[in-house]
């Protein structure tokens, strides 16, 4: 029963119909269909989109190379993107999720044909695919039709080669692809450990900031993947350096990367007429919380929220994926509460998870803390989370 679920889940990407609810505008699934997360949601301005797989209508997964299967992937996005008002051109950001990295030069060939305008911002990271015999999923944000959407490129520095570019643009927000340790001027390689990879990717942050009038202390939201979690320290000692305070929400996995690069950081900024706050909720036991060292639990700018990842591994929970997801999203939903918002605000989760062959027990704690209405996921398989205990984490946007 639980396979069957499970396939049920991944089978209803690019049908549906959009309708409102909560003055958000939905792409739902077919009617009968009920997976625990909607295909796409509209709101403040965005339209967020669940990873898409290589599935087609029917559910089925489609045979063939990754050149094959990326057609698919993109046929998915585009029917929902024009459901939701919007299209593949006016896509801000993507995360890009590849079974085996031999399959990246295929996959960015036929991924280069797919833009007409500029491409937007890119993260590419390795994973495992939820869906036996999958070799990706794409996730994607988007902007509707006729809004703005801006390239930002620093002065002096080089567009890149692949077909992305480093920051988008659109109103108050910034979206910048996943950075890693290249000099912007000319694109070549920074050599060196992960503390000076980890530099070099902090410092184009800020170049990239400053090209577009902002700064580090607008920076909401950070998604951080290393080659391997041992070197997680040397990253932190190096990324927290960049702020005395009131650091963005984060999420840090060990995740496979193109290349040699050791680490790869993805940064969301806003900077417009509402103040940026940071949420820190109190205890569980009611004693007043703290932000973590390197870290805010979350950032709050106007109606939109950013939550840090976040785990359930406690001694209860130990080794017990779905009693792990269950409680990470307690804490989560402690968060939002204290926040001013509540699960109906939830517009997008990321859900990395230790072990794919627990994706149904995954899904068995996901699914009661959203019951209508869900928000848009992308979920993928790991190597590791910052806790080793850690079975599950889950990072949570949220829009009033």
């Amino acid at each position: 029963m639980r396979m069957l679920k499970t396939a049920l889940v991944l089978s209803c990407f690019a049908v549906g119909l959009t309708a409102q609810s909560g003055g958000k505008l939905f792409v739902r699934p077919p009617q009968g269909l009920t997976p625990p997360y909607s295909p796409a949601i509209t709101a403040g301005g965005l339209v967020y989109v669940s990873g898409m797989l290589p599935t087609d209508a029917k559910g089925v997964l489609v045979q063939g190379d990754i050149t094959a299967q990326t057609r698919q992937v993109f046929d998915n996005l585009r029917g929902v993107l024009t459901q939701a008002g919007s299209s593949l051109n006016n896509v801000v950001s993507t995360t890009v999720m590849l079974q085996n990295a031999a399959d990246f030069a295929a996959m960015d060939k036929f991924y280069a044909t797919q833009f007409t305008g500029e491409p937007p911002a890119r993260t590419t990271v390795m994973g495992d695919m939820v869906r036996p015999g999958a070799l990706l999923e794409i996730q994607v944000t988007a902007v509707p039709n006729g809004a703005e959407r801006k390239v930002i490129l620093p002065a002096g520095w080089m567009k890149p080669t692949s077909p992305y570019n480093y920051a988008i643009q659109s109103g108050d927000t910034l979206f910048m692809s996943g950075l890693v340790s290249r000099n912007g001027k000319d694109n070549s390689v920074v050599a060196g450990d992960i503390a000076v990879q980890t530099k070099t990717a902090m410092d184009n942050a800020g170049e990239i900031l400053k090209a577009a009038g902002m700064s580090y202390g607008d920076l909401v939201s950070s998604r951080v993947a290393i080659r391997d979690i041992a070197r997680f320290a040397d990253m932190n000692k190096v990324y927290a350096a960049y702020w005395e305070k009131d650091r963005p929400a984060r999420a840090t996995v060990q995740s496979g990367l193109p290349g040699t690069f050791d680490v790869e950081i993805t940064f969301v900024a806003i900077k417009g007429s509402s103040p940026r706050e940071v949420v820190i909720p109190p205890a569980a036991d009611g004693k007043p919380g703290q932000a973590g060292p390197n870290f805010s639990p979350a950032i709050k700018v106007g109606n939109r929220l950013f939550v840090s990842g976040g785990m359930g591994s406690t001694t209860a929970t130990q080794g017990d994926m779905r009693a792990q997801t269950a409680e990470a999203l307690t804490r989560l939903v402690r968060i939002l509460r204290f926040a001013g918002f509540d699960t109906r605000d939830v517009v997008a989760t990321d859900v990395w998870i230790a072990n794919v062959a627990q994706f149904g027990d995954m899904n068995e704690g996901y699914q009661p803390v959203f019951p209508s209405d869900p928000p848009v996921r992308a979920t993928v398989g790991v190597g590791a989370l910052a806790s080793a205990s850690a079975l599950v984490e889950i990072g949570l946007t949220a829009v009033k």
